[in-house]
């Protein structure tokens, strides 16, 4: 299935909303699947009410064996309901270490429960921190979403990890930057795409700068589980913004060829 991780390096710029939000709304033809892969742990069982199993683990348990991909998403999704929308999702128990033991059985050599082509998979990696828990799930991303806000603390650290997240594999990198920054996109653009050419000897095309996000408390209320989606709940501006990311990314996002590959092409669920 097409994979986009998302991530963040520092403060909490809204990932797991990110996430929701984006298969919320992809068009049915997707059939989008959210995985909490946090190795902190996962917040949607509390945000949205939702039942601690199936889960994370219940998802690596049947990874395991030679269970069919389709078999083993259902063993561990349940649905989120947002704005009239079921949205899969497989939950992660929070305090992390149950989800640290899964991630392996999920990316290791031979494992295809991540990686068929039939489904739009959206992972919330959470905060990127040294160690093995989520970078090989990135690895294996047509596209890792780093996010990041665009004020110079924030900016520091992304450039640091820079490095790793270039190298990371063959997905498209981009950062897209939250709500509430203090530079224009294409500053951060420059600088980002600068360091790096100069400072990592890389390709300046191997990094895309998107955003940022517009402030919207009544889309994140929605998507966070405090506030009712009224009618026209996908004309929020939050919402619209990642509908139009869904488009950008689409041509990096290989569904199966006997579906449409232009999230364009059809009306959003």
């Amino acid at each position: 299935m097409p994979l986009i991780a998302v991530a963040y390096v520092k403060g909490r710029p809204g990932a797991t909303t990110t996430a929701l939000g984006l298969a919320a709304l992809a068009p049915a033809h997707a059939r989008p699947v959210v995985v909490e892969a946090d190795p902190s742990g996962g917040d949607l069982i509390r945000r949205l009410g939702l039942a601690a199993t199936p889960s994370v683990v219940d998802l690596a348990a049947a990874a395991r064996g030679t269970t069919p991909a389709e078999d083993a998403l259902a063993a561990g999704t349940q649905e989120a309901v947002i704005g009239q929308v079921g949205v899969p999702v497989v939950v992660a128990p929070a305090g992390g270490a149950q989800t640290r033991a899964a991630l392996p059985e999920l990316t290791g050599a031979g494992r295809a429960v991540l990686t068929t082509r039939e489904r739009l998979l959206v992972a919330d990696c959470g905060r990127l921190a040294p160690g093995p828990a989520a970078w090989p799930l990135l690895r294996l991303a047509d596209v890792v979403l780093v996010m990041a806000r665009a004020r110079t603390d924030d900016l520091a650290h992304l450039r640091e990890a820079l490095a790793d997240l270039v190298d990371v594999g063959a997905g498209r990198l981009v950062v897209l930057l939250a709500a509430g920054g203090l530079y224009p996109a294409a500053e951060v653009a420059d600088v980002l795409t600068r360091h790096v050419v100069k400072e990592l000897a890389r390709d300046p095309n191997a990094i895309d700068v998107l955003g940022p996000l517009p402030t919207d408390r009544k889309a994140a209320a929605v998507l966070g589980g405090d506030l009712l989606a009224a009618r026209r709940w996908r004309r929020l501006p939050l919402m619209r913004a990642y509908t139009g990311l869904l488009d950008t990314l689409a041509p990096h996002l290989p569904i199966t060829a006997s579906t449409p590959t232009d999230f364009r092409e059809e009306t959003p669920r």
